[in-house]
């Protein structure tokens, strides 16, 4: 458990160090991967990358803070950066979601959101940076301490913790 709890703090740590130097990309590289990382931690069997990240969101990050996207819409968000690094992804090609434009340091999100109604955008949400890492850090904290008082879920998740690289 050494390992995991030294990943996890280290994690943690290096997306506020990205966010303090202004290396956004690399920060949301970072936070998508983290919520990867500890949806997968209870993932069943054959379940879809997908699937483990949008309970993990709605039921840990958007619980411990709402933000004005949804679990499916962060996923979007989430396969745009990793792969791409855009906003762009199949689902919002396909209509399926918005995309989330971000912004960040003293900017407002609802200023951004405003402009994007001027311009007839209805197909994209603004998130503030600092409200989705706040967002995560919170989630991740519910889930570890849930995770603390549930021997058989800590089974569970340490198998594949247990395999993290240190």
């Amino acid at each position: 458990m050494k390992a995991f709890y030294q990943n996890t703090y280290a994690l943690i740590e290096a997306i506020e160090e990205c966010l303090e130097k202004r290396r956004l990309m690399p920060c949301l590289v970072l936070l998508y991967t983290g919520i990867d990382v500890f949806s997968s931690l209870e993932r069943h069997r054959g379940e879809a990358t997908k699937t483990a990240f949008t309970a993990w969101a709605d039921s840990y990050l958007l619980k411990a803070r709402p933000l004005p996207c949804t679990a499916l819409e962060l996923y979007a968000a989430r396969c745009g950066v990793l792969h791409t690094f855009t906003s762009d992804s199949d689902l919002f090609q396909k209509g399926q979601v918005r995309q989330i434009f971000y912004a960040w340091g003293t900017a407002d999100e609802n200023e951004l959101q405003e402009c994007a109604a001027i311009l007839q955008r209805t197909d994209c949400v603004a998130v503030h940076l600092r409200d989705l890492i706040d967002a995560f850090r919170d989630g991740l904290a519910a889930y570890l301490d849930e995770l603390s008082q549930d021997d058989a879920r800590q089974q569970v998740a340490s198998k594949p913790a247990g395999m993290w690289l240190m």
